[in-house]
């Protein structure tokens, strides 16, 4: 999910630049026999193409990387982790790093990628960005099946990325999830079902909080669940890449549902407005981000009482991806970070640093706010980016402007 307007995350412009000296090489295989001459020194040329490192081994991967010395990271969150992260690869590979901190990447991809040789090597990519890299054709691959980390890592956001199919050019690097959190003080048996949320919304006046679609991923995440509840479900919107308009034809009852319960309800304007209401009592249930969560509670910014759950009317989570960029300058480098990123040393930092679900699902000893099993029974797929935008775009017509 793209969280470009998450509040309480400085988005810092410019750039870090990352760098520092190799360590030697462990010895890696078994030595030759004696009896065996060793190798021409033509052997240990690549057969691949350098400039195509999917043409070569993951050992040459790694020694083109070296090569070539640098890369370029876009992110547009979490400076704390991507730096830490850079000086970690930096100190194992001698490769230095420059980490960008800034929005609109893919616009600067999009502006170069005629060019022969761009100047971005590795994107982190958030869910609203998938279909337009996935249209234009910005990333280099397929990379998902050569990258070691492969077989550990969640399968569906290496397949889809809010609904759409990005065919293995972009890997998972780590899961969120929306979900509920309430005071159990206010709230003793928090809704679980559609009809028991309707219920409660109507019993506790100003008791629920969502952010406006258009100033927060939870409010569209909200809003998608009113629609699925009471539309008919999404999958049939799966694969989509443009709006269906028989598909939509019924949403006025969800946008009627709306229109009747936003008096009982805080409509905020971001997700840390929401949070702050609820850390006032002024709110005994909210819809907020996972790690977000998972980070004020380490913080102590949120009250230690505080419980988040999904509910079984289910609520939209997914994650984001990185890939490397088709005209990248450093491409073997950009697969090698991007395999850094996912080995379970750097997966477990990401969660202590900022708290996200690791892509790896092989890591289950890191802290959480709720089982698996309840991501499983009860997270759900973002519908495609098309139908997202006319959720914030319905939302202002038919409820703000109203």
């Amino acid at each position: 999910m793209n969280k470009l307007t998450r509040p309480g995350i400085a988005l810092l412009m410019g750039s870090v630049v990352l760098a520092g000296c190799a360590g030697t090489p462990a010895a890696t295989g078994t030595p030759a026999a004696a009896t065996n001459p060793p190798p021409a020194a033509t052997d240990a040329v690549p057969t691949g193409n350098p400039e195509d490192p999917l043409t070569l081994t993951w050992d040459q991967v790694v020694e083109q990387a070296k090569a070539e010395k640098e890369l370029s990271f876009y992110a547009w969150w979490g400076e704390d982790f991507w730096k830490e992260a850079a000086l970690k690869f930096t100190e194992k590979y001698g490769i230095a790093v420059n980490v960008i901190i800034a929005d609109g990447a893919i616009d600067k991809i999009l502006a170069e990628k005629d060019k022969a040789v761009g100047t971005v090597d590795v994107d982190l990519l958030g869910g609203a960005a998938a279909k337009t890299a996935m249209d234009a054709g910005l990333f280099y691959g397929p990379i998902f099946p050569s990258m070691p980390s492969s077989k550990d890592l969640t399968p569906g956001l290496a397949q889809y990325q809010e609904g759409t199919e990005t065919g293995g050019y972009l890997v998972p690097i780590y899961r969120n999830q929306t979900i509920f959190v309430y005071d159990p003080d206010q709230v003793p048996n928090p809704p679980q079902t559609w009809a028991e949320f309707d219920a409660w919304v109507k019993a506790n006046p100003k008791g629920f909080s969502y952010s406006d679609p258009n100033k927060g991923g939870t409010g569209q995440a909200f809003v998608q669940t009113v629609i699925a509840n009471l539309t008919g479900g999404i999958d049939k919107y799966k694969g989509d890449t443009e709006v269906d308009p028989a598909k939509v034809a019924n949403w006025d009852l969800a946008w009627d549902w709306l229109k009747a319960n936003n008096p009982n309800m805080n409509l905020t304007l971001s997700n840390s407005e929401s949070l702050d209401l609820l850390n006032q009592g002024a709110a005994k249930l909210a819809i907020l981000w996972d790690d977000d969560t998972l980070a004020a509670k380490a913080k102590g910014t949120i009250f230690k009482r505080a419980v988040a759950y999904i509910p079984s009317l289910g609520l939209a989570g997914g994650g984001d991806t990185a890939g490397v960029v088709k005209n990248a300058p450093h491409k073997a480098a950009g697969l090698l970070f991007i395999d850094f990123l996912t080995s379970r040393d750097m997966q477990v930092l990401l969660n202590q640093t900022v708290g996200s679900t690791p892509a790896r699902t092989d890591i289950t000893d890191v802290p959480t706010l709720f089982p698996e099993e309840q991501r499983q029974n009860n997270g759900t797929t973002w519908v495609p980016t098309s139908y997202k935008t006319l959720i914030k775009e319905d939302f202002t017509k038919k409820l703000l402007l109203q």
